[in-house]
């Protein structure tokens, strides 16, 4: 370093030191694994597990972060786990099942401002001494998370496992279960706005959303496999515009979910193999089969440089997301379903 640079260096220092002001730090990548029982953070930097977080015992079906990334939630179908993702500690059970109620939460999401819960819900109730079930239609439940209440809740279709928010829109969910539907959370009013069972074409599609793989602060653009009898496609929910586009696929992968890389060039799939498909013209680039066996979800570091498949069992795996190439495997305390990126 000769002495100008050298000036030039302590000048900084100096001016980050005054006033207690600090020079910025980049954000880390992390993902959060819930396996059974344990909560699995991995440091995407050295991509081994840093804590092992044995704040439930449970099974974990779905999760996600909150907008503003402040919070965790994690559904075990009956209960809501809710993490302080600062303190990596357990901040609140929220339990909706009881004796004579019981609420079966089949996919949920986090309202834009943090502060509900939205929770598409199966509903059995009984009767104390009575051998009788009462099956109510499905309903779309909005929880107030600070106050621990049912605020409003809505009639929906059946088989509702997708509830998709949309930024711009605090108004409106997207919900996707046989078809894909609007709601308006003012008016309680539903509209169909693509066929997935019931194609506007007359060609069924078959498509099941369980896995959100998205990060807070991400591109927002939800995507999802679909199957009709001839081929496959893809399609995109763009949270920011409420725009619902689709993509043919050139060939036909076996996926349980998808994921958009940080540029939008590339979609991910992953079930038995790893596949990387041209956002542009459904054609596949590459595709490699996967040493580990199955696995569900996809995460990708904010760089879009490495992506974490699974879990499924008790292990990820880690990819260069431009070659395919395997990276490493890290083995976790139990099997899971789903796992998500955020940068802290």
């Amino acid at each position: 370093m000769n002495i100008r640079t050298h000036k030039a260096f302590l000048a900084i220092v100096a001016i980050c030191c005054i006033g207690g002001v600090s020079c910025p730090v980049a954000a880390k990548d992390f993902i959060y694994a819930p396996v059974v029982n344990a909560l699995e953070i991995i440091d995407c930097d050295t991509d081994t597990v840093v804590q092992t977080l044995s704040v439930y015992n449970d099974y974990i079906m779905n999760a996600a972060f909150s907008p503003d990334k402040t919070r965790y939630y994690m559904n075990a179908q009956h209960s809501v786990y809710e993490m302080d993702v600062a303190g990596n500690k357990l901040a609140e059970v929220h339990k909706f099942s009881s004796e004579l109620s019981r609420v079966t939460v089949l996919g949920f999401a986090v309202s834009e401002d943090g502060k509900k819960l939205y929770l598409s819900c199966s509903i059995v109730k009984k009767k104390q001494n009575i051998p009788k079930l009462n099956v109510l239609p499905p309903q779309l439940v909005v929880y107030d998370i600070k106050a621990k209440k049912i605020v409003k809740n809505y009639p929906i279709p059946y088989c509702v496992t997708g509830v998709i928010t949309l930024r711009k829109d605090p108004n409106h969910l997207i919900l996707w279960g046989l078809d894909v539907h609007k709601l308006n959370l003012k008016s309680g009013k539903i509209e169909k706005v693509m066929g997935i069972l019931n194609a506007e074409d007359g060609k069924p599609k078959n498509s099941l959303v369980i896995w959100h793989n998205g990060s807070p602060g991400d591109h927002g653009i939800f995507s999802n496999p679909y199957y009709t009898a001839t081929g496959m496609g893809y399609v995109f929910i763009d949270r920011n515009t409420g725009k619902i586009s689709t993509l043919e696929g050139k060939d036909v992968w076996f996926e349980y979910s998808t994921i958009i890389s940080p540029d939008k060039k590339y979609l991910y799939g992953v079930m038995d193999e790893l596949i990387k498909i041209d956002m542009k013209t459904g054609e596949t680039v590459k595709s490699v089969p996967i040493k580990q066996g199955t696995y569900y979800a996809l995460s990708m570091t904010a760089d879009g440089k490495k992506l974490y498949l699974g879990p499924a069992g008790a292990d990820m795996s880690v990819y260069n997301a431009e070659t395919l190439e395997l990276l490493g495997v890290i083995p976790l305390y139990g099997d899971g379903v789903v796992a998500h990126r955020v940068s802290r």
